[in-house]
């Protein structure tokens, strides 16, 4: 089985939409799609809301640019990203 096959039989109907979208530019800027909000933030870690689950970004001295229209960018040391649930 191919790849478009394998990755087709992820889910009943085909190819799923994708809840969202990282762009990691280095390790200081991150720029997300799809947020939903923002859950909570501090210098070391902040979690965004997303359709169905979460996203935990940690670091250090992190700090949110811009928040608007679904989208967020993030600057600091990035460190770790983690998909939790909501």
């Amino acid at each position: 089985m191919g790849l478009v096959e394998t990755i087709a039989g992820l889910t009943a109907s085909g190819l799923a939409p994708c809840e969202f979208r990282l762009t990691v530019l280095g390790s200081g800027c991150l720029y997300a799609e799809g947020v939903r909000c923002v859950k909570s933030f501090s210098e070391t870690e902040i979690v965004l809301g997303l359709k169905n689950s979460c996203l935990k970004v940690a670091g250090e001295g992190l700090r949110i640019e811009k928040f608007c229209d679904g989208d967020a960018v993030i600057k600091g040391r990035l460190k770790l990203f983690e998909r939790v649930p909501r």
